[in-house]
């Protein structure tokens, strides 16, 4: 069964100034239009050293919001905006087989951290279109995050993941 998802298309490369942070290299831009709600999703790929990209999309309404990574929508759109997330990363990976990707499952507003609604539903679609065969899957409950570590990378660099997770802590409160 194919996978149903909105046309989308690439936006920008996003080059800020990161001289504080060598780790982080560049963002990409993506959007699509909901053919259903007829609104706007951002999607930014945050693209790290060792071919490591983090995926985020928001409404493009919530753009200015603090917590636009927190917010339900209530547009009951959901596997197709996930979906579509998913064809982008698809895209990716063709593009750089090396590539690995990650993305935590942000807790909604009066919701915990740990093993977050949207995480459960990302941890289980990621296992189905992003085979064993060419992904080792980790995850952290206690956090809600999700790495997708491709095997290619880590045949160059078998100690991938603790670097991850050492440059992610020292980047972001949220992992200490």
């Amino acid at each position: 069964m194919p996978l149903l998802y909105y046309p989308y298309r690439f936006v920008q490369k996003v080059e800020e100034n990161f001289s504080s942070n060598h780790f982080l290299k560049y963002k990409l831009l993506y959007t699509f239009k909901s053919s259903k709600s007829h609104q706007w999703y951002w999607v930014w790929v945050e693209v790290y050293e060792s071919n490591f990209y983090a995926v985020k999309f928001h409404l493009k309404a919530h753009r200015h919001s603090d917590d636009k990574y927190n917010l339900l929508t209530g547009l009951n759109e959901v596997r197709p905006v996930i979906n579509t997330c998913i064809m982008i990363m698809q895209d990716i990976y063709r593009t750089n087989s090396r590539a690995s990707f990650g993305f935590i499952g942000a807790n909604m507003q009066n919701e915990s951290t740990v093993n977050t609604k949207r995480f459960r539903v990302y941890k289980r679609l990621m296992a189905t279109y992003f085979k064993e065969k060419s992904f080792e899957h980790f995850f952290n409950i206690k956090k809600s995050t999700y790495l997708m570590i491709s095997k290619k990378e880590l045949e160059v660099n078998p100690k991938l993941l603790e670097e991850l997770e050492c440059e992610f802590s020292e980047m972001y409160s949220y992992f200490d």
